[in-house]
């Protein structure tokens, strides 16, 4: 028997050599901002931080102030940004522990400065431009008036200015030049006032290989990072490696004969004699409800399909064309099993949805291993 009901497996050698590559692929001079948002979309946001600061990485990002706590009260000391809003009840907490937030505001600038003030901290700020994401961020129009108010408040510092592109991901390019040419413009005006922000970043893991313009000196990678292909890397020659495996073990199996039922609402009913493996990972682990009568998974190096509904805590695959399958046989998820492979792409594939959204659903008691 395996150690556990159900683990993800996390390469850090594939982490590191991830971020080789994107190194690699950009210019010296442009830094990688690395998020780490989400718990490192489920990878675990500790020790992808920490390998990935060890490696090169200039800083990381989060999506919450809590994330960000999180991060400093393991040890890591490196600059941590939220990249998302900031609400009033954190800016204590954010001011305190020397965390970097964006903001979007004059009303967020002037309580932040004020709490710095309070606290005797000059805090460096990031501010964030919509250039048509629509969700976050100061209009390219107010920009120059946000920066005016960061520069006439006593204990922030403006350190970085980034966008947040909405298409990236779909090949979309005229819609991402448009929003590049909108930033652009954003810093032309600042420098026709004598503001150079020293950190501009704009692109995300779709726009690395997309976005050539010396004016954006560092990236924010997430997808690639972990071995993800948003769709845009390796047609642009920048191959990167999965860094997760999700693997369970049979816990019971038992014999059924033709025309047996298998699991909620009878969904599946056999068509003939077979074996059936009971799983013990469900929905609370992250292996989505939809996959139920869809997916399939690896036994013995074998593909086997998922059977009747996924519940919170169980799944059932049908075994029967594999020989000697036992209890304790490893079961992989996502990841590969022999010359056989399923990729976190495949699965989201199936169910018409994302593939980090699936990382990002691994549960709390889904062990990670760090390999």
């Amino acid at each position: 028997m395996k150690k556990h009901r159900v683990w993800a497996e996390v390469s850090l050698e594939r982490l590191i050599a991830n971020l080789e590559a994107v190194k690699k692929a950009l210019k010296p001079d442009v830094k990688v901002l690395v998020v780490v948002k989400a718990d490192a979309y489920g990878h675990g946001a500790v020790p992808i931080a920490r390998t990935c600061l060890e490696n090169g990485a200039a800083m990381v990002g989060v999506g919450d102030s809590t994330e960000a706590i999180h991060l400093r009260e393991a040890g890591i000391l490196a600059p941590v940004l939220v990249l998302g809003a900031l609400i009033e009840e954190e800016i204590g907490w954010v001011v305190s522990y020397n965390i970097i937030p964006t903001l979007h505001s004059n009303y967020m600038v002037d309580l932040v400065n004020e709490e710095a003030r309070r606290q005797n901290v000059r805090l460096p700020v990031h501010i964030d431009v919509d250039t048509g994401m629509t969700r976050l961020g100061v209009s390219p129009a107010r920009t120059l008036e946000l920066v005016r108010r960061i520069r006439l408040s006593s204990n922030l510092e403006l350190t970085g200015i980034g966008t947040h592109l909405s298409s990236a991901y779909t090949g979309d390019g005229a819609f991402v030049q448009q929003q590049c040419n909108a930033f652009d413009h954003v810093l032309a005006e600042l420098e026709r006032i004598d503001v150079r922000v020293p950190c501009c970043h704009v692109a995300n893991s779709g726009a690395l290989m997309r976005i050539a313009s010396s004016k954006f000196n560092m990236v924010r990678p997430g997808t690639a990072i972990y071995g993800i292909d948003p769709g845009t890397l390796k047609q642009n020659n920048l191959n990167v490696i999965p860094i997760l495996s999700l693997k369970t073990q049979i816990c019971y199996l038992r014999g059924v004969k033709p025309g047996t039922p298998v699991g909620y609402n009878r969904t599946f009913v056999s068509r003939r004699g077979t074996r059936i493996a009971t799983l013990p990972v469900g929905y609370n682990d992250g292996y989505p409800y939809l996959l139920s009568n869809k997916a399939r998974v690896l036994v013995r190096g074998q593909f086997a399909p998922v059977v009747g509904t996924v519940t919170m805590d169980y799944l059932t695959v049908d075994v029967g064309h594999i020989p000697e399958v036992g209890v304790g046989d490893e079961v992989v998820l996502i990841g590969s099993q022999g010359d056989k492979e399923i990729s976190v792409i495949d699965l989201a594939r199936l169910i018409g949805t994302i593939s980090y959204e699936i990382t990002c659903g691994i549960g709390k008691r889904v062990r990670r291993v760090y390999v």
